[in-house]
């Protein structure tokens, strides 16, 4: 399940998608419905119709090759252009933000031009992945979004029954928990883009794909000025929480670190969140895994547990619970824990139990500036 999140993706290089700048055909009759005019830049939204993601523009959805599924629910900027032989098209823009040029003196003046529209054109993509990079209380609206029933509520409003059963399958049991099953969710959380980018089939499992689905179809069903955008806003911030986990997943790659989180989503209890994490190898120094586990329920309240693995053999375990009873069972029942480890092959070196809320970890990873040049070539 590590080797999944370590080699999440390549690092060093991140890879824009703005449908590799091919220019989109546009028939004419469509260009004089939509009163299209030539040079105008207009905003896209991506839409899944019959399976296949589309272009909606003004009202009309536009066939546009280069698509990807998880680009379901984004916005484009297209600029339409008007040829000489009376035919049309669109060209795909970067992203429009109030950014303002910047110039960089001591550069060759015929390089300069070339890199400055290159950076200029990449600005968008690269204050996106580090507001992802930096963003506070990763997978929080994602928490909220995966307790029992909300979700489940969104996917009542619109007609797709294949959502459902695709939400009702990414749901584990809390009574039913399986390392097979953990180890599905896992994959699905780390995004088909990897399985795309090693040629494999995508999976059904992907939690970001299905929001963003979803997003598509709340926002087709609700097409109309007065439309309540709530549920949409929360969907597209659950959505930057699964990507923000991947963006950091790969600068701690590139710092030689392991980072990898999630949040399971749970049928008969409430979502837990995960974060797995290895430090970067010192020479002579034994790697160190932790496995931080965070859950709220009625019954136990907060629990937080962090696993600490060495010599991929020896455990240490400290858990930190604000109800006095769960800290009491806790300690009266870590012989049955320390049992069910033994016979996994494991030893637990220690086990503490603290009555309160785990404190801040001074440890916590934090994003260095290593690998986070991006390569505006690509």
């Amino acid at each position: 399940m590590i080797t999944g999140a370590e080699a999440l993706v390549a690092p060093g290089r991140i890879h824009p998608i703005y449908l590799e700048g091919k220019l989109l055909p546009l028939q004419a009759s469509t260009a004089a419905e939509l009163d299209l005019k030539d040079g105008q830049v207009v905003q896209a939204l991506v839409r899944l119709h019959s399976d296949q993601p589309m272009l909606l523009l003004k009202g009309r959805l536009i066939e546009a090759p280069g698509l990807l599924p998880s680009q379901i629910g984004e916005s484009l900027w297209l600029k339409a252009s008007h040829k000489s032989d009376g035919s049309w098209a669109l060209q795909p823009l970067p992203a429009q933000t109030n950014t303002p040029a910047v110039s960089t003196p001591g550069l060759a003046s015929p390089w300069m031009g070339q890199q400055a529209i290159m950076l200029a054109a990449s600005t968008p993509l690269v204050s996106r992945i580090a507001s992802l990079l930096y963003k506070p209380n990763v997978n929080d609206e994602l928490v909220q979004i995966y307790k029992p029933g909300v979700l489940d509520q969104l996917l009542n409003t619109v007609p797709r029954p294949d959502l459902q059963a695709q939400w009702r399958s990414l749901q584990l049991s809390m009574a039913q928990l399986t390392p097979q099953a953990l180890q599905q969710a896992m994959q699905g959380a780390i995004g088909n883009e990897v399985r795309l980018a090693r040629g494999l089939p995508t999976l059904n499992s992907d939690p970001k794909a299905l929001l963003r689905k979803l997003i598509a179809e709340i926002t087709v069903s609700n097409d109309s000025e007065d439309q309540d955008t709530g549920p949409v806003q929360k969907l597209m911030r659950a959505v930057d929480d699964i990507e923000a986990s991947q963006v950091q997943a790969v600068q701690a790659q590139a710092q030689q670190e392991v980072l990898f989180s999630m949040t399971l989503p749970f049928a008969d209890a409430n979502p837990v969140s995960l974060t797995i994490r290895r430090g970067p190898r010192h020479e002579g120094e034994p790697a160190l895994l932790t496995v931080n586990v965070h859950s709220k329920s009625e019954d136990l309240g907060p629990v937080w547990l962090q696993t600490q693995l060495m010599n991929a053999q020896q455990i240490e375990m400290m858990m930190w619970a604000e109800s006095a009873q769960v800290v009491q069972q806790a300690k009266s029942r870590s012989y049955l824990l320390r049992d069910e480890l033994a016979q996994a092959g494991l030893s637990m070196r220690s086990f503490q139990v603290i009555h309160g809320s785990r404190p801040p970890a001074s440890n916590d990873w934090t994003p260095s500036g290593r690998g986070l040049v991006v390569d505006v070539s690509a």
